[in-house]
């Protein structure tokens, strides 16, 4: 061949090596997305999925057998939030074990699981119903209010009842304290955290309510909008400090999160009236600032104290900018070495 025509056939492939690298590179993506729309409880496979995995093979970057296990356990669909924990365990050991080794071919990192955890959120249901393990879509499942004359004198708030203090650690569908309006003033209300929500069992019967006690942000214009759009629904939870899990499972330690230099915290909130449990109240959940992603990849939206009277009064629309992570820096982190299953009564 001459040597015009050698240089020729070596440039067409590699300018086909590199259409086929970024082919095979965006095929792993839509991959990774397969896996982000599984976390919300099993997925609709789509001839994306197929195709992305046909390239992956053609590539040489995965095994046929491989493809076929990941189709298959793509297709396994959980019923959310009773669903088998070992298959669901199983299922997320076999996506990601082959995802993992699809990157490792490629010379890519592989996915971390806290980043895939904002990638699926826009997929994941509007309720989150599962709690108490780090990475899960809700989080903050235990707080400490605060003393009550502290709350009332720092947020100049009027108490609107007599009523007991209430536990010093407060957990879903317990008794909690909110600062909410009133004819235009503060008030120092108590109401019960979490919204009650039915869910069925697998035969379709009805299961007792459950306490939903956060409120996506990213949902707010949606299933949590009746309630966020109306000012008069609106409240601030008074908070010390956050709890959240870390470690391995079955020896999770507690770790306490509060705000530099303040004694108290406004988280927002949102609360109603309800036949259940009476007036009730769940706080509202955004992203967590990166250098905390170790601890949860969210967290409640807390609310500076010029911005108190914003959250309670503002239309819908100007709230939007507070969907924003509290500052790292501005953030305390006490971890302890109190087990997770033992330190909710414990004030650490």
């Amino acid at each position: 061949m001459p040597r015009n025509g050698l240089a020729q056939s070596f440039s067409y492939c590699s300018i086909q090596a590199m259409r086929f690298g970024r082919l095979t590179l965006l095929a792993l993506r839509v991959i990774e997305d397969a896996i982000a729309r599984s976390e919300g409880g099993g997925v609709e496979r789509t001839w994306g999925d197929r195709l992305a995995l046909e390239i992956l093979i053609h590539a040489e970057v995965a095994e046929a057998w491989q493809a076929r296990e990941f189709w298959n356990a793509l297709a396994w669909q959980s019923d959310v939030p009773g669903y088998e924990v070992n298959a669901c365990t199983v299922q997320r050991a076999t996506l990601f074990a082959s995802l993992n080794s699809w990157c490792e071919r490629l010379g890519r990192r592989p996915i971390d699981p806290v980043e895939l955890r904002r990638i699926a959120r826009p997929y994941l249901p509007d309720l989150d119903c599962e709690c108490g393990t780090p990475q899960l879509p809700c989080m903050c499942n235990r707080y400490k209010p605060g003393e009550r004359e502290m709350i009332r004198s720092i947020f100049d708030a009027r108490l609107y009842r007599e009523i007991n203090e209430g536990p010093p650690i407060v957990h879903p569908k317990e008794p909690g304290w909110v600062v909410r309006l009133l004819n235009g003033e503060r008030v120092l209300d108590q109401m019960t955290w979490g919204f009650p929500v039915y869910l069925r069992g697998k035969a379709g019967q009805p299961l007792k309510p459950r306490p939903v006690n956060n409120a996506r942000f990213d949902k707010i214009d949606g299933f949590w909008k009746r309630w966020a759009a109306d000012r008069a629904q609106r409240c601030l939870i008074p908070a010390v400090a956050y709890a959240e899990a870390e470690g391995r499972p079955g020896a999770m330690t507690t770790t306490w999160l509060s705000v530099k230099d303040a004694p108290l915290f406004a988280w927002a909130g949102l609360w109603r009236e309800t036949d259940e449990w009476d007036a009730c109240y769940t706080g509202v959940m955004t992203e967590n600032a990166p250098e905390l992603y170790a601890v949860h990849d969210r967290s409640p939206v807390i609310l500076a104290p010029e911005d108190w009277n914003a959250w309670l009064t503002e239309p819908l629309d100007a709230l939007l900018r507070f969907d924003r992570p509290w500052p790292a820096k501005a953030t305390v982190v006490s971890r302890t070495p109190v087990l997770w299953k033992d330190g909710g009564r414990m004030l650490e």
